[in-house]
């Protein structure tokens, strides 16, 4: 195995200075191996690299169920700028180069960066102030980190991204997505998506309340829920108003079917709504994994249709595009008139697109 290992370097090592995309997918199964593939890559030279890509899995540590902190990845001493950096199941050793001040895209999926209080990633992101595309994902995160005040957050310096206009925080704990929303300062951010939390008890209570003094990122215009919340009743209300709070110039609007009636019965509340009637919205597209109906079909068209009746009584725009699906497996008793209903709240019936769902 070592023979091999060697060889595949020589010819990585001999196509280095001219390779710019970079992309590797390595499994190990001892630490000699480790060694041995980063110390030859450390003196790589890589002055053309543009875009790097590494997934990395060790067995010693797949074996026990976690990721070691300690795939920490040196980026070769003579790299130029990199547009682009993805990582899964790693880290990185930050160099004294600026070989991340050009990064447009990074995409970290690792619990290498999730170990409180975040220093390795906020050094990433401090380093990559050119970011236009910003992933995190929680790869394989179980663990919630307990619970803070907003005060009590460890103090970090503020995230300047002037030029990120996508946003992707996906199985982050509640700690890390506090921290993320209270320092980041994106004035051109367009697009964010978001998974609700994995786990809404007490511990996140001052997510939802406390950053309700943050600044609003009145520049975005789709939001993306994904995932089904946890059914802990008053944190689905608070998790529905932090979103409106925090983005409330969206134009487009995706949600899970399966989790999207605690979302709009809270928008469509007189007292919630008039803060925030979502004045913009154009699109509203509510997402079956695998067409699969979750629940009753019937609940989330008659919340879609108060929440849209709602937005109405404010004198808001009819809808452009409407899209719900239809269990014929479900029972109805007023099948016909939530749909006439709907189909009154957009622009014209062409813009309402029932698709057929089943159990």
């Amino acid at each position: 195995m070592e023979a091999k290992i060697n060889g595949l370097l020589a010819l990585l090592q001999y196509v280095a200075p001219r390779i710019r995309s970079l992309s590797m997918k390595l499994s190990f199964t001892g630490p000699g191996q480790w060694d041995l593939w980063w110390d030859s890559l450390k003196v790589l030279d890589c002055r053309a690299l543009e875009d790097l890509n590494f997934e990395v899995w060790r067995r010693e540590t797949v074996t026990a169920g976690t990721t070691a902190l300690s795939n920490a990845i040196p980026l070769p001493t003579q790299t130029s700028p990199l547009r682009s950096l993805s990582l899964v199941h790693a880290s990185l050793q930050l160099p004294n180069s600026p070989v991340l001040s050009n990064l447009a895209v990074l995409t970290l999926s690792s619990v290498s960066f999730w170990g409180w209080p975040y220093t390795n990633l906020f050094e990433v992101l401090r380093s990559s102030t050119a970011l236009e595309e910003l992933e995190l994902r929680g790869l394989g995160l179980e663990v919630c980190q307990g619970h803070y005040s907003a005060g009590e957050l460890p103090s970090v310096p503020r995230l300047e991204h002037p030029k990120l206009r996508q946003l992707t925080l996906i199985g982050v704990e509640n700690n890390m997505l506090a921290q993320i929303l209270t320092n980041l300062t994106a004035p051109s951010l367009e697009a964010v998506s978001m998974e609700t939390p994995k786990q809404l008890k007490n511990d996140v209570r001052f997510v939802w309340n406390d950053l309700q003094r943050v600044a609003p990122f009145s520049t975005v215009r789709y939001l993306f829920v994904t995932d089904r919340p946890t059914p802990v009743s008053p944190f689905q209300e608070q998790f529905a108003l932090f979103l409106a709070k925090l983005f409330p110039g969206v134009e487009e609007l995706e949600l899970p079917a399966s989790g999207c009636r605690a979302l709009l019965m809270t928008w469509a509340e007189h007292v919630h709504i008039a803060v925030n009637p979502w004045r913009d919205l154009r699109s509203v597209v509510l997402n079956y994994p695998d067409n699969l109906c979750v629940g009753s079909s019937q609940d989330v068209l008659r919340e879609t249709l108060r929440f849209l009746e709602a937005r109405r009584r404010l004198d808001c725009p009819p809808l452009e595009w409407l899209r719900l699906g239809v269990c014929s497996g479900c029972v109805w008793t007023a099948k016909e008139t939530l749909l006439g209903g709907l189909q009154k709240l957009v622009r014209s019936k062409d813009d309402l697109e029932l698709i057929q769902v089943s159990h």
